[in-house]
């Protein structure tokens, strides 16, 4: 056993050696070819499996035409007399030039597993870079010649396959050796990427690449009707310039990706203009955007005018286009698209700097811009391989730049709506400080409002009591009694209950005012106004000194009985007062009329007055000091007079 693992590692030490070995000699092999006869043949491309697909650069042979009046026979013969040269470089970028390019290819098929029954296959040669003026293919065979024109100075109707690139199908039978020649002129750069694959590999490559710029479609168009439907629905114009953004940038790397030829097929003088006029109205674009997002005219004033005029340069350059070169075109787009990008990116940091949170996805995303058109400007010199790149480089640049303006172009939205909600807040605490405000002045002016009525209310019971009593005496006046009679009578008709009056006159007042003097009359006239108040004890009722030496007692809810024997009491107790001031002295008496009644009709008050003053009257003529009434008045049942000790008269 351990011999027969020992021979086995022998065995498999010198397969790896010899493998080994053979990885090193055969580009010496190569090399000591390449100085023979046969370097002017330059390598074979040898096509060996299905899934071959190569994208070839290093090797080919290639010749300039400086004079430009070279055809396949003139380029056959420079050939064989070993005038084309190997390119170096990775990949087979040119740079600008106005000369013409002749490319061969020496392609040899070796596929063991055919793809048709005459066993002939099918590749297809694919020049990637849309933007060529004119792409010549020749396929040499023994049987002839084999060739195809294309170019964006030819319509796209005419093209072999309605691609975006530019595709020469090629047949050859097993084993066949066959010569390839391109031939190619431009006016913008000379970037020839050549894919050389067998039609499985050239279908699944088509698909990878239609998926791809599919999601980039996907992405744009999809941003595009989504803030289409805000503009609409909201009417703010930063949506309606996010939405111009998008269509420029859409059409401007369609047009690099050479979808746009699509849309108009035959109109090959603006093809060759159409990339760089979208570069300009896309800088107008994102300019307009730019100013309104960051809010450049309220923040940065001074930056708001440079982009005027950075934006009024950019429009210039639209109508220059038809007179200045391709070469020229592509120099200005470049410079202009660079320069604009560094101000706004500039602009952008400000913005953040000054605390607006939503310009850092601005400028994320014109730093973006920023790296394609560098990366597009120095491939496009040859300082940096890959030029075959920079389409899709400012395809997914432009996508990324879309994006982090829609996620800028959201934070702006949550931003304002986060600073209407503070607004809101604030307004409502406002509008809750005012109220408090309010509340607490309406309180205080409630306050005030109800002491002031207070005050005046007892400045009005004031006024009233002046108006309605007598200054004299002290007691109501006789228009307070003509007001509280009449009030008075109404209510005792609806209630149905009794009411009384007497009238009262001072027995020989004027003699009395003659022989002492008036001033003794108006105090014998003020004690007898305060002997009367003091003998009318319930709230009811109420004396009134009705003028001169006469006066009034209403006695509300009272009975004929119950009247007389008020009079009477007041009468004894006036009789039994002398009254004195100084050297005077005086007894006085009065007479009083008595009337009462349970109304039977609401206003006949001024009956029952007179009534009073007819029994008034007959008391003098009895010879005063005494109380007279009807002595034929009947008392009715629902008159009630409580007397002194508290029981019903």
């Amino acid at each position: 056993m351990p011999q027969q693992r020992l021979c086995k590692f022998s065995c498999m030490r010198l397969i790896w050696m010899s493998l080994a070995c053979l990885m090193i000699c055969t580009p010496l092999w190569a090399t000591a070819e390449s100085t023979g006869p046969a370097a002017t043949t330059g390598p074979v491309i040898t096509i060996d499996n299905d899934r071959f697909s190569q994208r070839v650069a290093h090797g080919l042979m290639f010749y300039k035409d400086a004079a430009g009046d070279m055809d396949l026979a003139s380029a056959m013969s420079a050939s064989e007399q070993g005038r084309f040269h190997p390119f170096e470089g990775p990949n087979l970028q040119l740079g600008y030039s106005d000369d013409i390019y002749w490319i061969r290819l020496n392609l040899s098929n070796e596929l063991l597993i055919h793809t048709a029954q005459n066993k002939e296959d099918r590749f297809y040669i694919s020049v990637d870079y849309p933007l060529l003026d004119n792409v010549e293919f020749f396929h040499v065979r023994e049987d002839g010649i084999h060739s195809m024109v294309s170019g964006d100075l030819y319509q796209f109707n005419q093209r072999y396959f309605r691609l975006n690139n530019y595709v020469f199908p090629i047949a050859l039978q097993s084993g066949e050796h066959s010569q390839l020649y391109i031939r190619v002129f431009s006016q913008s750069s000379l970037s020839i990427p050549i894919h050389i694959e067998t039609e499985r590999a050239f279908i699944d490559r088509q698909f990878k690449m239609d998926s791809l710029n599919g999601i980039y479609l996907g992405i744009t168009v999809g941003l595009c009707i989504y803030n289409l439907f805000l503009w609409i629905g909201v009417r703010k114009s930063i949506y309606g310039l996010y939405v111009l953004v998008i269509v420029n940038l859409l059409l401007f790397n369609t047009s690099i990706l050479g979808f746009s030829f699509r849309l108009w097929p035959a109109a090959i003088a603006f093809q060759q203009i159409a990339i760089y006029l979208f570069s300009f109205t896309s800088g107008v674009a994102i300019l307009l955007f730019g100013m309104a997002f960051l809010k450049t005219k309220t923040h940065q004033p001074i930056a708001h005018r440079l982009l005027q005029l950075s934006l009024l340069a950019c429009a210039l350059c639209i109508p220059a286009l038809s007179i200045i070169s391709i070469q020229s075109a592509a120099t200005l787009t470049a410079v202009t698209t660079l320069s604009l990008s560094v101000i706004l990116i500039v602009v952008a940091l400000r913005s953040i700097k000054q605390g607006y949170p939503s310009a850092k996805y601005y400028a994320i995303g014109q730093g973006a811009v920023i790296i394609s058109v560098m990366f597009t400007a120095l491939t496009s010199q040859k300082i940096i391989p890959f030029y075959h790149l920079a389409p899709h480089v400012m395809k997914w640049c432009s996508a990324f730049e879309l994006i982090f303006f829609s996620f800028g172009l959201a934070d702006l939205v949550n931003q304002d709506r986060r600073l209407r909600e503070h607004a809101q807040k604030e307004s409502a605490r406002a509008q809750q400080e005012l109220l408090s405000t309010q509340i607490s002045l309406n309180k205080d002016l409630d306050e005030l409002v109800r002491e002031r009525t207070e005050e005046l209310e007892t400045l009005n019971r004031r006024l009233l009591d002046l108006n309605t009593t007598d200054d004299l005496t002290g007691l109501r006046n006789r228009r307070y009694f003509n007001e509280v009679f009449a009030r008075e009578y109404k209510r005792a008709y609806r209630e149905k209950t009794a009411i009384s009056v007497m009238m009262i006159d001072i027995d020989c007042f004027k003699q009395l005012n003659d022989t002492h003097g008036h001033q003794f009359g108006d105090i014998v006239l003020s004690r007898f106004g305060k002997t009367l108040q003091h003998s009318i004890n319930r709230p009811p009722d109420i004396a009134i000194r009705y003028g001169g030496e006469e006066f009034v007692v209403l006695l509300p809810c009272t009975g004929h009985k119950g009247a007389i024997n008020v009079a009477e009491g007041i009468r004894k107790l006036i009789s039994d007062k002398i009254i004195r001031q100084g050297d005077f002295e005086a007894s006085v008496t009065v007479s009083i009329g008595v009337a009462s009644t349970v109304p039977t009709r609401r206003d006949q008050q001024d009956q029952l007055l007179r009534e009073a003053d007819d029994m008034l009257y007959l008391a003098k003529e009895k010879g005063r000091n005494r109380v007279e009434w009807d002595r034929n008045y009947q008392e009715p049942s629902s008159g009630f007079r409580p007397n002194i000790n508290g029981q019903g008269v």
